[in-house]
């Protein structure tokens, strides 16, 4: 398969919050293969989405699926990385890359949350049922993407 999922995150240089992203990522690897996920990050450390995508060009997997590890879309989502997937399709036009919603906004990850709070409060799980399914998550189509990026394509 020529695709890989890109995790995005913020970044920080602080190593305490890298661990949980580094673990994420090697754990996917083990469970999707050493080739199908890569980890970048938007400021402050490397590997950036450029760097990936000049690994994903030399390795011939023409397709990134940009998943941003945010709770929720805002300014970053909205102009930061739009930006920086701009760029780098400039720099590397063979490449696909689809930007995905942030993974904070996926039904189950709500769930999960809801989960976690009611454990919390020593309450019942019936907030579960509260969260729309997984089916009905809204995802960046191209045409959407468009608008996020202007002049941009897939």
């Amino acid at each position: 398969m020529n695709r890989r999922i890109v995790l995005f995150a913020h970044g920080s240089r602080d190593a305490r919050w890298q661990m949980p992203f580094n673990e994420l990522t090697n754990e996917l690897k083990g469970r999707l293969g050493p080739d199908a996920v890569r980890l970048a990050y938007m400021e402050f450390i490397p590997p950036t989405l450029s760097d990936v995508a000049q690994e994903a060009a030399k390795d011939d997997k023409l397709e990134l699926l940009v998943l941003p590890v945010f709770l929720a879309a805002g300014g970053h989502l909205a102009e930061d990385i739009p930006a920086q997937i701009e760029d780098v399709r400039r720099r590397f036009p063979q490449l696909k890359i689809e930007l995905l919603p942030p993974i904070g906004e996926h039904p189950r990850v709500k769930r999960v949350f809801q989960e976690i709070v009611c454990e919390y409060a020593g309450a019942s799980k019936s907030a579960e049922n509260q969260v729309p399914a997984a089916d009905e998550l809204k995802t960046i189509t191209n045409e959407s993407a468009t608008k996020l990026v202007p002049g941009s394509r897939t």
